[in-house]
């Protein structure tokens, strides 16, 4: 028997060569030495919904260990509680978020900052507000301008694609608060704006549009269209040095710009890319880039979302992709940072954010969804047992409190911890015997459950098509008996929800002539 472990997706590939790698790794993650399960959506915040589609979240712990999530629809903003959905949307009405228009959000302390573009920016205070309110209706920003992108880099709110009532609309500037404080906006040039370091600078050249504002500390990225600027607090007169580091590539999709670790992972014209704030790295070049545009519906871009999982070192993009309905996102294509490989999934949802499930909080009583865990000298939770006796709330207080989430097609929070997927992996061509035909009779899954299956195809001429034959269940050995007989042979393991691990197959055949 010949192994064939499953190597990286890389569909770009010619199948011919790619028969040390996978033409399709959909509805898994990528794991050492092989792929693991995804799981699928699951409510976490009870029945109400957004009332319309939502257009952009948020999800956090305060410092108090409580946790937030809030979020956007074209009308409305909202905070998820335990039960549902409740509008707080600012007093004096809704908003006019445009149809392709979006939610964006940053946390600065406790502070919420949500802005539209269409709307002025708005603000919450976790520990004091009951609903959004415009920050320029404060006396302290006079100066604040509407933004379609927002970001927080150092000690500083970063407004990127502006329009305020100086210099009128101006995409390709940006614009900060004063120091420390997200809500001051002095008028630019004023003794005030210069103590708190509040100012505004419009982006030379031909960059276009800027797309992104990237959070960092003391260092950050602002993405245009056509170029990418590093972004250093340097203090004084000067505040921040901009240095245009990418000067002909820039971000196609406004958005799909994400911080992992020492890099920022990011879609240009061109394809995938990680930025280490000096220089972009290719990493979807003859892998993924040619799959991704050709299944990327464009008239959407506005539907398309990017995050990077807190439980791991994955990030994903969803994104409405062939056969979307109106464009809702019906794809998503997930890249493991740390091992350097992609897999794709089909899943319906609206935006992806970070999720927590709501009313779990660090001092309330142990539920079964909230627990809480007694220590090695277990008391009855008195005030007289020994300190250390009891761990309070180990969902928030571990990795998988906050974690990553979704607003399904219902308008509801959700995060992945439901059933897992149903999974496919398959082969490029692969050419068993050299110069010789191969009649293959049986492929042994080296998948952690005996329900995974196997379907094989093959052609003697590299310009036939492949048709697979009928799925092949695994017998007391754990091989799948299969009777197909060619050149070129392609291998398809179905992988059942309940398995873990997939790392390859073996494959038993002959040599049955040249052809």
């Amino acid at each position: 028997m010949k192994r064939i472990p499953y190597g990286q997706y890389a569909p770009d590939l010619p199948p011919i060569v790619a028969q040390e790698s996978l033409i399709k790794a959909q509805n898994v993650v990528p794991i050492n030495g092989g792929y693991g399960p995804l799981g699928g959506l699951s409510n976490v915040s009870g029945a109400d919904a957004l009332a319309l589609y939502c257009r952009g979240a948020i999800g956090g712990i305060d410092f108090g260990g409580n946790p937030y999530n809030f979020a956007g629809d074209q009308n409305d903003l909202y905070t998820i509680l335990e039960g549902g959905s409740d509008e707080i949307s600012k007093t004096t009405g809704g908003y006019d978020t445009s149809l392709e228009g979006r939610w964006e959000f940053a946390a600065f302390g406790e502070t919420i900052i949500a802005t539209n573009y269409a709307d002025d920016v708005q603000y919450f205070n976790i520990r004091g507000s009951t609903e959004f309110a415009d920050i320029s209706g404060l006396s302290i920003a006079p100066a604040v301008p509407r933004a379609r992108h927002l970001g927080v880099i150092d000690n500083f709110l970063v407004l990127g694609n502006i329009y305020d009532n100086e210099i009128g609309t101006h995409p390709e500037a940006i614009s900060w608060c004063g120091i420390n404080n997200p809500l001051s906006w002095p008028e630019r040039g004023t003794d005030g704006a210069v103590a708190v370091q509040s100012d505004r600078q419009i982006l030379e050249g031909a960059g276009g549009w800027v797309q992104a504002v990237v959070p960092g500390s003391e260092v950050g990225a602002i993405f245009q269209e056509h170029a990418v600027w590093r972004m250093d607090y340097v203090g004084g007169d000067v505040v921040f040095a901009l240095r245009r580091v990418e000067p002909n590539r820039g971000l196609l999709i406004p958005g799909l710009a994400v911080p992992v670790s020492r890099w920022v992972f990011y879609l240009s014209e061109d394809g995938f890319y990680l930025f280490d704030y000096t220089s972009s790295k290719p990493i979807g070049k003859d892998r993924i880039n040619e799959t991704f545009f050709a299944d990327y519906d464009a008239d959407y871009p506005d539907r398309v979302s990017a995050i990077r999982d807190p439980d791991s070192t994955r990030l994903f993009v969803l994104y409405p992709g062939s056969g979307n309905s109106s464009g809702t996102p019906n794809k998503m294509l997930i890249y493991d940072w740390a091992l350097d490989q992609f897999t794709h999934a089909e899943i319906d949802a609206e935006v992806l954010t970070w999720a927590i499930a709501p009313g779990v909080t660090l001092d309330s009583v142990g539920t079964p969804s909230d627990p809480d865990v007694l220590g090695t000298n277990p008391g009855d939770g008195s005030d007289d047992d020994p300190p250390g006796d009891e761990t309070f709330d180990i969902r928030v207080a571990s990795a998988g409190g906050l974690t990553l989430g979704a607003y399904d097609t219902a308008h509801i929070l959700s995060d992945f911890s439901g059933a897992n997927l149903a999974g496919t992996l398959e082969s490029g061509d692969v050419e068993m015997t050299p110069n010789s035909r191969t009649f293959v009779n049986e492929v042994r899954p080296i998948v952690d459950s005996a329900d995974a299956t196997i379907q094989v195809a093959a052609t003697k001429r590299k310009n036939e098509s492949f048709t697979y034959c009928p799925i092949s269940k695994q017998d007391d050995d754990g091989k799948c008996p299969v009777r197909v007989d060619g050149r070129y042979h392609r291998f398809r393991t179905n992988l059942p929800p309940t398995f873990t691990n997939a790392v390859g197959i073996d494959v038993g055949g002959r040599p049955s002539g040249r052809s």
